[in-house]
């Protein structure tokens, strides 16, 4: 079989998957886009893994602080509050909530278009400051609110929404961590951050991604068009001018652009969809910081946690990145203070709960200092009810994981289980890792004719 049948055959056989692989992923690339939430349909039209993913949608959860009964649940569905438990749940708000937290008995919310508070414990919501930025991550402790805009601006405000500072995260590089493991890049580049810092790696991400798309759609018409040609044994000229420019199109020399970023897509896509057996073997393997991407050596678009705490001697400020968790009393100089992707963290009084994304949870004050913490891995909340701290999502069985039960789910979660195959099976995988070693084939094949091609002019 020669190089142009094998890239024909490669391309039939992997393109509608390959589109449905690439489209999912440019809008899971992109969920901060608040229409994937608001876009619904109905559970009982779509598998049951949708509305299971659906579920892990809401992200953070507490209860009234003097009735435990009264329960309040939020995420990037809206907020929700119950009265008898989590028995009944009545939405009150369809924002984004990133981030719950009390101040006395007013309850704050950290959504895709500011702060906003309830003076009700949930029931009715109102602006309170940064109204039109995304605010990911809160912090409160005493009367002090520290707030994340866009993972890369810290803002300072009283409990009156007064600002007191502002301003980015400059890391010194002697605080910088020495390297990273493989498996934290696999995430990182497939995940379109990867790269570099100011939404670089997203948006060429997102150009390869449409470069795959083109080609896809451009090869599956020429294809079809020169087939049905065939069979009929003749076609307008008019049509084989416009196959002739598609044609063009479809070899350009631009798309070479794009081979080395589809061929880590295709890679680190089978890598993530059998995480649990190569993970153990690429966290042993470890990256230096000397030949890492620009991204690794700044972060300064990586805050993914915040913390604040008002002591004696002044304020103190606490970030979570890829890398730990950083410190500061002057929002000018930073200092490592523990190890480990910082996922969330959440202050319970004296105490900082830091939850790990590929590292253990672990607990912080000024008692004890940092300790490793028994935790559900990557819980994304923690609130006190009945005396008992409980830790809310993640993975394990000990964590909480009750939510409202919908009706329908979200546009996002659709795109979620579509590109993870489990919308269609939980063996779909092994599909999608055969239409990602095709698109190798596909890119390798479109090499060497290209390069025939252009020897040929």
């Amino acid at each position: 079989m020669n190089t142009r049948k094998l890239h024909q055959k490669a391309g039939i056989l992997a393109g509608l998957f390959l589109f449905i692989l690439s489209l999912t992923g440019f809008f899971l690339n992109h969920d901060q886009w608040s229409f994937q939430y608001h876009w619904t349909l109905p559970n009982s039209v779509l598998p049951d893994a949708v509305a299971e993913a659906d579920k892990k949608l809401f992200q953070v959860k507490t209860v009234h602080p003097n009735k435990d009964q009264w329960v309040i649940v939020g995420g990037l569905r809206g907020l929700f509050v119950s009265q008898d438990g989590g028995g009944n749940f009545q939405a009150s708000s369809n924002h984004q909530f990133y981030a719950l937290s009390w101040m006395g008995e007013r309850l704050y919310g950290a959504t895709e278009d500011g702060l906003w508070r309830s003076d009700d414990f949930g029931l009715t919501w109102t602006p309170f400051a940064l109204q039109g930025q995304w605010v990911n991550a809160l912090a409160i402790h005493g009367d002090h609110i520290l707030a994340s805009v866009e993972k890369r601006q810290l803002v300072h405000l009283t409990a009156q929404g007064k600002v007191l500072q502002e301003g980015g995260v400059k890391i010194p590089e002697s605080e910088l961590a020495e390297s990273i493991t493989l498996s934290r890049f696999v995430w990182d580049f497939h995940y379109g951050r990867g790269l570099l810092d100011d939404g670089w790696s997203l948006l060429l991400n997102d150009i390869a991604t449409w470069i795959l798309i083109f080609s896809i759609v451009s090869g599956l018409f020429i294809w079809w068009t020169l087939m049905r040609a065939r069979a009929a044994h003749q076609v307008s000229k008019t049509k084989m001018a416009w196959v002739k420019k598609i044609m063009k199109m479809h070899r350009h020399g631009l798309v070479l652009l794009a081979i080395p970023f589809l061929v880590l897509f295709a890679i680190t896509g089978i890598v993530l969809d059998h995480s649990k057996f190569f993970n153990p073997y690429l966290k042993e393997m470890t990256w230096s910081q000397q030949t890492l991407p620009p991204v690794y050596q700044t972060l300064r678009e990586d805050i993914w946690s915040v913390d604040i705490e008002s002591q004696a001697q002044g304020t103190v400020y606490r970030i979570g990145n890829r890398y730990g968790v950083y410190e500061s009393e002057d929002f000018q100089t930073w200092q490592k203070v523990s190890d480990g992707f910082a996922y969330r963290m959440k202050r319970l009084g004296d105490m900082l709960y830091v939850s790990g994304m590929g590292s253990s949870p672990r607990s912080y004050s000024i008692e004890t200092g940092w300790k490793i913490l028994a935790a559900p891995s990557m819980f994304r909340d923690v609130y006190l009810s009945k005396a008992s701290f409980i830790f809310f999502g993640g993975h394990g069985e000990t964590a909480d994981h009750h939510v409202p039960l919908l009706s329908n789910s979200t546009f996002y979660s659709i795109m979620l289980t579509l590109h993870d195959g489990t919308f269609f099976a939980e063996w779909w995988i092994w599909i999608n890792d055969l239409a990602s070693i095709l698109l190798i084939l596909l890119l390798v094949t479109g090499v060497i004719r290209w390069k025939k091609k252009y020897r040929s002019v």
